[in-house]
């Protein structure tokens, strides 16, 4: 488990054969979700996806 802006990821394995890693990030009632080929894939997708929420909030 890592923690990233507030957010806590986990990674677990995913059933599919091209992308068998899941990466889910939780903040309260926030979650995001993300499929990779590798463990750090999965973890940059949803790390990026965060950014781009929390660079959303904080523009308002």
């Amino acid at each position: 488990m890592e923690e990233y802006r507030g957010y806590e990821i986990t990674v677990i394995e995913n059933d599919e054969k091209n992308y068998p890693f899941k990466a889910i990030a939780r903040k309260s009632n926030k979650e995001v979700k993300h499929k990779g080929q590798s463990v750090t894939q999965a973890v940059d997708f949803v790390k990026e996806s965060i950014n781009v929420i929390v660079d959303k909030i904080e523009a308002k």
